[in-house]
């Protein structure tokens, strides 16, 4: 089994968001992840546009699996391991709604480390 972070941006592909995303997939590997069960954690980045140069050096010193893709690029193979757009909408829809809220702010990589929630398993 494998846990994969599928993150969402609206715009074209920044390199930045790789360092966002390898945080995102570092929490993961620390704070769900059973490393005597499950594989590493794969980071796919799904972004509006990508210039293939820009992703292509940006991927290159990567420590972690990650990629960038527009979700139209994907092969229909691909696509099969992804929710549909609507099952993506839904989800991202339910995400902002239940981090809008006052009593629970979006978490951060730094308060998922303190949530009751997220425990080590290392």
């Amino acid at each position: 089994m494998r846990f994969v972070v599928i993150e969402l941006k609206i715009g074209d592909f920044e390199p930045g968001f790789l360092g966002q995303l390898g945080t995102y997939v570092a929490v993961v590997d620390d704070q769900v992840r059973h490393h005597d069960l499950h594989s590493p954690t794969v980071g796919i980045l799904l972004c509006t546009g990508r210039d293939e140069v820009v992703v292509r050096y940006s991927l290159a010193s990567a420590a972690t699996p990650l990629a960038v893709a527009t979700y139209d690029t994907l092969t229909p193979e691909q696509r099969a391991g992804l929710p549909d757009p609507a099952a993506l909408t839904a989800a991202l829809h339910d995400v902002l709604t239940r981090t809008s809220t006052a009593d629970h702010p979006p978490a951060s990589a730094g308060t998922l480390r303190r949530h009751p929630t997220y425990r080590s398993r290392r």
